[in-house]
């Protein structure tokens, strides 16, 4: 009898830790399809702001180049000293501007992990981009 009965507790307590252990399993797999979504949905916020970075990069670089056209035009009006400056400013200016065009570029075959390690960088670069071009206007007087 007492075999009886502690085969009875032990065959009770297996089916609890197997329906314990189902309801663990079906819980997990839950909490990996809710951990996959997040994951997911990160996913394509950081596509979606690369993407919009990337239109805003470029849409600068196209008013950039109209800039340094339009100082390009100004620089005619100035003195022969003061072009030379110029130009040899607007060439290092231009070759900034090429180097960022190239980060672009490999920016846009990049996947979602390498745009978070860029990102900052990418931003100081278009940052710095700006600035300099605000500098150069103010120290020829063009702008």
């Amino acid at each position: 009898m007492t075999y009886r009965i502690i085969a009875i507790l032990l065959a009770g307590m297996t089916f609890i830790f197997t329906a314990c252990s189902e309801d663990t399993k079906q819980q997990a797999q839950e909490m990996n399809k809710e951990v996959e979504q997040t994951v997911e949905s990160a996913t394509q916020d950081m596509e979606q702001t690369k993407e919009e970075f990337i239109a805003e990069a470029e849409e600068t670089l196209e008013n950039l180049n109209e800039d340094i056209e339009e100082a390009e035009e100004a620089l005619k009006d100035k003195s022969e000293e003061a072009r030379e400056n110029a130009e040899e400013q607007i060439e290092e200016l231009k070759g900034e501007r090429d180097t960022f065009k190239e980060n672009l570029a490999e920016l846009k075959e990049s996947g979602a992990d390498q745009w978070e390690d860029m990102k900052d960088e990418m931003n100081d670069g278009l940052e710095n981009l700006k600035d300099e071009y605000n500098e150069m206007l103010e120290e020829l007087e063009i702008g």
